[in-house]
């Protein structure tokens, strides 16, 4: 079919409360479980790993990434255990992926129940235009990067597990 030929959906996500239906979990060609109280270390590998992974399977016309935050440490949806540095982390190692292939990014935010989580996602953001993987020139302006003349918009949360999700354009990951 189209779909699985066009895009590769990756998901990092608790095994214990999501995807509850068969569909959906069968729709998803790269998943990465974890277990409750996942940490840093070991989910920040994974991300580089299957992210890597997928992106050696398939080059995507366009990345749509859901940043999600409910991966946070003490969210009460999430069951995760990473620390807002770790948000800041696999957003940077996601973005470095795509950059060094040459392929535009989206990343859109759902998710995160946390007062704390905004600024989480403003950090990382900042991080990634500090790292030079978002737009800007040298006096500072945001450059406007397009796909087929469409505006790229930047964003950054998720109320199901962080992943690298699929999106409407043809060869997507």
């Amino acid at each position: 079919d189209g779909y699985a030929k066009s895009k590769i959906p990756l998901t990092l996500y608790n095994r214990y409360i999501y995807p509850r239906d068969g569909y959906a979990k069968r729709a998803i060609k790269r998943k990465v479980e974890l277990d409750w109280g996942t940490e840093d270390d070991e989910y920040l590998q994974k991300v580089e790993l299957h992210s890597e992974g997928a992106l050696n399977e398939v080059r995507p016309d366009i990345i749509v990434y859901n940043a999600g935050t409910d991966i946070l440490d003490g969210d009460p949806l999430g069951g995760l255990a990473i620390s807002p540095q770790g948000i800041i982390k696999r957003d940077e190692i996601v973005f470095r992926a795509a950059r060094r292939r040459g392929i535009p990014i989206l990343m859109v935010t759902s998710g995160g129940y946390q007062k704390k989580t905004a600024r989480i996602i403003a950090d990382s953001i900042i991080n990634l235009r500090r790292q030079g993987l978002i737009g800007g020139n040298e006096d500072g302006e945001v450059a406007e990067e397009c796909v087929g003349g469409v505006p790229l918009v930047m964003s950054s949360s998720d109320s199901s597990p962080s992943s690298v999700s699929t999106g409407p354009a043809p060869n997507t990951i």
